[in-house]
């Protein structure tokens, strides 16, 4: 709500005992009615509705339990662990939403996970019409559908987070709505950021609000929805960009990325499908490398990666047991490719199997059995780590949208 004016306050009182001796001497001139209509139009801008604040936001909380088997020249080690909370286990996110008039739309959202604060979304929208957004702050970039759609916890249909997903918020302006096509629809979204950075071993990472150079990264994605029922969306995005604050030994470092997603929910008889993917290609001009334990000297490989998933699930929505209408069976599958002769060069496949019970439409209990199995391609000679890992985890989570 809008501070109540003080001053606004006293001249009220002052024209209302003005109105009063209008009331009992006729004489009074037409100047006091002006100001009285003047004070209120004031006092009618400042009723409820307005301005208003909303609180919403999501919590996840669950259960991990890890065993993890090296392999390293034959020799094999495992390490069991569990824990409540963690990066997949636990996190409470509340979004405050302040909207000011019908034009404009603030929101945050703080997270406490991973034993710490951070931000997922800050930023304000302008609503210039029904097919035109204007966003300026922090926000998830438009690449791809999983970060921005598909990952909160009570939509997620697995414990976990596909692997190889690159950079998701950054600070900069967006543009976003959407249009019919015929019976069809679709929608666009477009941002201009600050980008990312290379580290000194290649891999990229944001480069938040210390951007010391004028390159920018221009990201966007275009989504069709060819049926009526919107039961189905393609979508295809891109990001370019001159690294923002590269090191000097990198002579005019450039990263573009593409990814192709898909999204289909449809009931079929008495069965709820979904199915949902996304595939990511990430790449950096070629660029020499200090090698980690002599920096005079410098290496080079092709920095490609490459990322995917493909998920189903499957749920009973027309039953007489109201037990298994809420029962949702899940299936995952991805891959991450890593820049092979690098530092942190793999091939990893991640395989999920999930049991999800909906309490209600946007209360989940899940259970995810994950299988992640990373074999190195990273070059020892310059430090990187040639071991095999096999992790096996089993996740018990809740999840509820506030």
């Amino acid at each position: 709500m809008k501070a109540f004016d003080f001053t606004l306050l006293l001249t009220f009182l002052f024209c209302g005992l003005a109105s009063f001796g209008q009331q009992t001497n006729r004489t009074a001139d037409s100047l006091t009615d002006a100001r009285l209509s003047v004070v209120e139009k004031k006092v009618a801008a400042q009723t409820p509705g307005q301005s208003s604040l909303v609180v919403v936001g999501l919590t996840t909380f669950g259960y991990v339990s890890n065993k993890t088997v090296t392999t390293l020249n034959g020799a094999s080690q495992t390490v069991k662990d569990g824990a409540f909370g963690g990066a997949s286990t636990y996190e409470f996110s509340p979004l405050f939403l302040f909207r000011q008039g019908n034009k404009v739309l603030g929101e945050f959202e703080p997270s406490f996970n991973n034993d710490g604060v951070s931000v997922n979304w800050a930023a304000i929208s302008y609503f210039v019409k029904p097919n035109l957004i204007i966003r300026g702050g922090y926000f998830v970039l438009p690449f791809g559908i999983y970060t921005k759609k598909l990952a909160a916890g009570w939509i997620n249909k697995v414990a976990t987070d596909p692997i190889g997903l690159p950079t998701a918020a950054d600070y900069g302006v967006e543009i976003s709505g959407g249009l019919p096509l015929g019976n069809m629809k679709w929608n666009y979204d477009l941002s201009l950021t600050n980008g990312v950075a290379l580290t000194p071993n290649g891999q990229l990472t944001s480069v938040g609000l210390n951007s010391n150079s004028r390159n920018k990264t221009l990201t966007g994605r275009l989504g069709l929805l060819p049926f009526s029922n919107s039961s189905l969306e393609v979508g295809i995005s891109g990001l370019h960009g001159g690294v923002a604050n590269a090191d000097p030994k990198f002579q005019n470092a450039i990263t573009d990325m593409y990814a192709f997603d898909f999204n289909y929910v449809k009931n079929i008889n008495a069965f709820q499908v979904n199915i949902k993917s996304q595939y990511n290609i990430i790449n950096v001009n070629n660029q020499n490398y200090p090698i980690p334990s002599d920096t005079t000297n410098t290496y080079t490989f092709s920095n490609h990666s490459t990322s995917g998933y493909g998920q189903l699930s499957i749920r009973k929505v027309e039953s007489e047991s109201e037990f298994l209408k809420k029962v949702e069976l899940a299936f995952r599958y991805g891959n991450y490719t890593s820049p092979a002769n690098s530092e942190w060069g793999s091939k990893t496949t991640q395989i999920d199997y999930g049991i999800n019970y909906w309490i209600n439409w946007r209360t989940v209990l899940r259970c995810t059995y994950e299988i992640i199995d990373n074999i190195s391609t990273a070059d020892s000679n310059i430090g990187g780590n040639p071991a095999n890992t096999k992790k096996y985890a089993f996740h018990v989570q809740f999840s509820i949208q506030l």
